[in-house]
């Protein structure tokens, strides 16, 4: 392919020419931003520093972007003066930071039919910004309408992920009104096309809350706000789970969630004819399964049931004259004395 120099106002745009691929991840400083306006000023055009643009056939191809070298030939002095901060926002640049394409773009026989870099890239990057300007999708369809395949939702002839993109209403692609009752034979013989734009997500929002249920084991949600993030079995199994790492189930899971359910199984002291959800032994002494030595190392799990203030079981059966005795350890009056139940809220539950 010939080289020759660009023609027109497209100075120094080829550097968005990869979509995107030169703003920083989320979270992550730009380090290398150079001032694309200072260079249009200057009357320089994109051939000066990307030249390898004319021969990318695809986005993300190494070789767009300049090496120090090419810099050089024009900013040696500020180099050797110290003036790094001409490009660099950091003390110890690093490379260009990359993200990858979501697009198919063949610049090679963009550039064969017209050479004008700003026929689409037609605002420059603005030093600091995270995000560079990339050409709308308004631009392309002014060339490349697609007005069948926009409409029929076939988007791979450009996308290569459509999925990090908003969706927009169903009427703008190929649904008709009663798509939602007709969508099941469809999606069973095409569920390709679907993924196209839905994620398995998506489908489990409805699914799963309101019209016919998936199984649970299919609806495996990459957030954990989502339903249904267990496998099928898990509640079979969930009570060993939540002993062994209770802090796990509440990071989703209030205690309310718990009881809730608990209460339908009358597993909750309120509940109507509850049922003993502890093991045998469970009040008496020395026996393993004793509930004192429960309730010491592990105080929290007896509260998601038994947490009712002054109130509480535990209140009522140990209190002073209560039938379940006295709940201190052996030699606490001698480390607690009485002038300090007044001074403690918790003694007074049970010390009036």
């Amino acid at each position: 392919m010939s080289r020759r120099p660009l023609r027109g106002s497209g100075p120094v745009l080829a550097v968005l020419l990869l979509g995107g691929v030169w703003s920083a991840q989320a979270g992550e400083p730009i380090q290398i931003d150079p001032n694309h306006a200072g260079h249009k000023k200057a009357g320089l055009d994109c051939l000066t520093c990307h030249e390898p643009i004319f021969d990318m056939t695809e986005l993300g191809q190494p070789g767009v972007f300049p090496k120090e070298k090419k810099c050089l030939e024009c900013h040696k002095k500020e180099k050797e003066a110290g003036k790094c901060e001409m490009c660099h926002l950091t003390a110890k640049p690093g490379t260009y930071v990359k993200k990858p394409p979501y697009l198919i773009m063949n610049h090679a026989k963009h550039l064969e039919k017209d050479d004008k870099c700003d026929v689409c890239h037609q605002v420059l990057p603005v030093r600091g910004q995270l995000e560079k300007p990339v050409p709308p999708m308004k631009t392309c369809l002014g060339c490349h309408p697609h007005d069948q395949q926009f409409s029929g939702g076939q988007c791979y002839a450009c996308h290569l992920d459509l999925t990090r993109f908003p969706l927009r209403p169903t009427t703008a692609f190929s649904h008709q009104g009663n798509f939602t009752r007709l969508h099941p034979p469809i999606a069973r013989s095409t569920s390709a096309a679907c993924d196209t734009c839905h994620q398995q997500a998506f489908c489990a929002d409805c699914h799963a809350a309101r019209t016919r249920p998936m199984k649970v084991e299919e609806i495996l949600p990459d957030r954990p706000d989502r339903n249904f993030i267990h496998w099928g079995d898990f509640l079979t199994r969930h009570s060993i789970e939540a002993r062994g790492n209770q802090a796990a189930c509440q990071k989703c899971h209030p205690v309310s969630f718990c009881n809730d359910c608990h209460k339908k199984q009358r597993l909750t002291p309120d509940s109507s004819n509850p049922l003993n959800p502890h093991p045998g032994g469970w009040l008496t002494p020395g026996s393993p399964s004793f509930h004192g030595s429960a309730a010491r190392n592990d105080i929290v799990s007896c509260a998601a049931c038994h947490d009712q203030g002054a109130a509480s079981n535990c209140v009522s059966c140990h209190r002073v004259g209560g039938p379940g005795g006295d709940p201190h350890p052996p030699g606490w009056t001698g480390k607690h004395p009485p002038s300090e139940i007044n001074r403690n809220s918790m003694c007074l539950s049970c010390h009036l």
